[in-house]
Order: structure tokens, then C-alpha cells, then sequence
């Protein structure tokens, strides 16, 4: 196509120009993914991270997120250069995970990790809503953003240790709309997982609503 020969579509892993049949990835890196497979295994590192801190039912990651590893521009590319259809993509493949594990069933409403206004509209976008609204459609379940509001601006967790992510999001959401909430088993999503702080403040604040239960899900894994 013209198009293609004018910006040709790029494999954000390795570089090379995307074929024509080739999404998002290129076939060889996309079969090559680091997957965690932690959809299948109880008491997986995921739920290890937030094990005696937060009560939870399931947890699980899509892939690997490593320093080293080429394939972490596939985050940096969603998140920070407006590939939207990328970070979309990798939803879907990770509902189709979720779904295929049997875990997440039960689950009544999806969550998405809110953006500060103000970032959301330097982004222009809230990475963690697109990757929620894939799995939506893959497990057929309702997406809503409005449940859970961050009434704080918060600065990135990136460089920070342990201490100083809990202590940097603590207090920054608040839950609107307690009635949808009540009874409910909430998955929360995310774009990656590092310690669990931003995850399990968020989580700390829906369990105080009457009978719920939250589980987690995200793209990419940080070891």
C-alpha cells in the first residue's frame, strides 16, 4: 500500500518493517514472546508481589518486562510514543490468556488503573483504560473508569524503590460511585507490574466497599 511505502509500519521488538499479513509485530517476535504463563500457575510472582498486603484472589501478567530485553519497547512504544493499536493488540492477547485460564469468569466488572487529569491530557490517553477495554471484549465483561477517580497528581514511579512508590501513591484514589462496587469481584488493570504499589493502593480503596473482591491483570511483568 502507498501508505506503507510512505511510513512504513515498524516491528517496535527488532525494527524491521512490518510485512504485509503482520500486525503490530512481526511474526517472528511475536512468537517469541516472553510469556509468564502466570495465568496458569497459582501463587505465581505476580501474586507473590502482592501477597500480605492486599487481599486478592488472582493476578497475572502477560509477558516479561526486562531492561535488557527489546521487547519492553513494546510498553515504551504504547505508552510514551501514541501506539494505541499496539498497546490494544497485546489486551486483547492477554484476555485471551485470562479467558482460556478459566480464573477470571467470576469476574462482574473491569477496572482500569486511573490517569490524573492532568496526565492523561499530556498523554492524551490513559494507556491502562485501552488495555482493559480489550479484555472487556474478550471475557465479555463491563468496563468501567468512572468508579475510581486519582484525586491526587502523583509523580512517576520509574526511579523509585519500594518505599517510595507505597509512600508516593498512597492516599492518591478515591472511590465514586460506592453502589456499583458493592458485591462485586473487580479486576484491576495495568499497564505493568513492579511492585505493586499503584495496584494495591487502588485495590485498598475498593475493598473497603462491602463484599468486594479484586484480582489483577497486567501487560508486562517487571522483574
Amino acid at each position: 500500500m502507498l501508505l506503507d511505502l510512505l511510513l512504513p509500519r515498524i516491528c517496535p521488538v527488532c525494527g524491521r518493517i512490518l510485512l504485509r499479513g503482520e500486525r503490530y509485530l512481526c511474526l517472528q517476535c511475536l512468537s517469541e514472546i516472553p510469556l509468564t504463563y502466570f495465568w496458569t500457575w497459582p501463587g505465581n510472582p505476580a501474586e507473590e508481589r502482592f501477597s500480605g498486603r492486599v487481599d486478592f484472589v488472582h493476578a497475572s501478567s502477560l509477558f516479561y518486562y526486562r531492561d535488557e530485553s527489546p521487547y519492553k519497547n513494546m510498553i515504551h512504544y504504547f505508552k510514551y510514543k501514541g501506539r494505541k493499536k499496539l498497546g490494544a493488540y497485546l489486551g486483547e492477547l492477554l484476555g485471551e490468556k485470562l479467558l482460556q485460564s478459566g480464573n477470571y469468569v467470576d469476574i462482574d466488572m473491569i477496572v482500569p488503573v486511573p490517569l490524573h487529569p492532568l496526565k492523561r491530557w499530556k498523554r492524551g490517553y490513559n494507556q491502562s483504560l485501552i488495555v482493559a477495554t480489550e479484555i472487556g471484549k474478550v471475557l465479555r465483561k463491563e468496563v468501567c473508569s468512572s468508579v475510581l477517580i486519582r484525586k491526587r497528581y502523583t509523580r512517576t514511579q520509574t526511579k523509585k524503590d519500594v518505599m517510595q512508590r507505597e509512600i508516593n501513591v498512597s492516599g492518591a484514589f478515591r472511590i465514586r460511585s460506592a453502589y456499583m462496587l458493592k458485591g462485586r469481584h473487580v479486576l484491576l488493570v495495568d499497564d505493568v507490574l513492579t511492585t505493586g504499589a499503584t495496584l494495591g493502593a487502588c485495590a485498598l480503596e475498593i475493598l473497603k466497599i462491602e463484599g468486594c473482591r479484586v484480582s489483577f491483570a497486567t501487560l508486562a511483568f517487571a522483574e
